[in-house]
């Protein structure tokens, strides 16, 4: 049995932790995973719950939540904050006698990097952000690039595109595994016979997830009292004043269509109330977690044509791939589905289908414990 050490700066209740905490619930008895965490929350909890075994070692929220493209005068002494704390961890995989540390972060791959280093452990990067603008500063992206190459023994990506922007040589040990559904899939067509067609889209509110976008193409469907707007998410990092700005433009265009639902617990029954998945992010999205849930609860699904949406929704056969930032395109795109009836419900059908040939868990952890095995033969 394999003893790894999953490792991230946060505990929030975010994409890459749930995608962390659905590859720990199913990784089998092959792996046994020490998670260390920065600090107390959600993901801890519900790990502990399922058994896991969860450490905390806190990091002062300062440096664990710096943005990650804060280069100013200050970033020297968190770097050196932040090398600091890599070498606390040390002794910890030291004592646990750990096969690999597998850091969940970028922020933790850089802290993780420094206590694999000072263990002797070798380090796996998993990354589940478009290293490229505009989600980074050139000189933040670049630093990244270099520092893939340099550090971990391996690196493992969310998509393709995730992996494509870190321009890798092939010498690198490298492995694409997409963030898996890990839940029941549905078997037929989702929504609910109130006459109403509800439009979704599911994730934190932040600016390059595009709720703006949406605002903008929900102005088209107020003279239609059918078409409403559900958006769920809350602000989790910092990003208060871009829910200000959306609450403002809703009571400002009186869009009475419109509602920000917040944190919502049951995501999967939210959907199975809904007619159509919307994704909007701006920028790139390294993968794309909600849309292969939105797909597995029987949700036609439209989102933007770059990242890795590209690499989940199929146009024609299970959604609509629209170029970002285009509220016309997107309010265009909503009324095409909301035109279509026999179209959305193939669509459904065929996503999920299309999930269960491509993104369940069992595959996921399937292909993590291989990459473990074949890293593990090099070392």
């Amino acid at each position: 049995m394999m003893k790894v050490a999953y490792i991230d700066h946060t505990a929030r209740w975010s994409g890459g932790e749930v995608a962390l905490f659905n590859i720990l619930t199913h990784i089998g008895s092959q792996i046994q995973p020490l998670v260390i965490l920065a600090e107390e929350g959600a993901l801890a909890d519900r790990l502990r719950e399922r058994g896991i075994d969860v450490r905390i070692v806190p990091l002062d929220d300062s440096i664990r939540n710096r943005g990650r493209n804060t280069v100013n005068l200050g970033a020297p002494a968190a770097a050196v904050r932040l090398l600091s704390y890599g070498r606390k961890l040390a002794p910890l995989l030291k004592q646990e006698k750990v096969d690999f540390v597998h850091t969940n972060s970028l922020k933790s791959a850089f802290y993780g990097a420094v206590a694999a280093k000072t263990a002797g452990v070798p380090l796996i990067w998993h990354i589940r952000d478009h290293i490229g603008a505009p989600y980074l500063k050139p000189v933040v992206a670049k630093a990244i690039r270099l520092l893939s190459r340099l550090l971990p023994n391996g690196v493992i990506a969310n998509s393709h595109s995730t992996l494509n922007a870190l321009e890798l040589p092939r010498s690198k040990k490298t492995l694409v595994v997409y963030s898996a559904f890990a839940k029941a899939i549905g078997d037929g067509i989702a929504g609910r016979d109130s006459g109403a067609f509800n439009v979704l889209l599911v994730g934190r509110l932040a600016e390059w997830k595009g709720q703006h976008i949406v605002l903008e193409a929900a102005k088209a469907f107020k003279d239609n009292p059918k078409v409403k707007f559900w958006l769920a998410g809350d602000a989790l990092f910092g990003e208060e004043a871009y829910k200000q700005q959306l609450q403002d433009t809703i009571a400002r265009e009186r869009l009475d269509n419109v509602s920000l639902l917040g944190h919502v617990e049951d995501i999967q029954g939210l959907m199975g109330q809904a007619d159509l998945l919307i994704h909007t992010s701006i920028t790139p999205e390294p993968f794309g977690q909600v849309i292969v849930e939105g797909m597995a609860a029987g949700l036609p699904v439209i989102a933007s044509n770059e990242g890795g949406p590209v690499e989940i929704v199929v146009p024609g056969e299970t959604g609509l791939l629209i170029e970002p930032g285009k509220p016309a395109l997107l309010a265009e795109a909503i009324l095409w589905m909301l035109n279509h009836p026999e179209e959305r419900r193939k669509m459904a059908e065929n996503g999920i289908k299309r999930v269960k040939e491509h993104f369940v868990i069992e595959n996921t952890v399937k292909d993590i414990v291989n990459y473990y095995k074949g890293l593990q033969a090099t070392s």
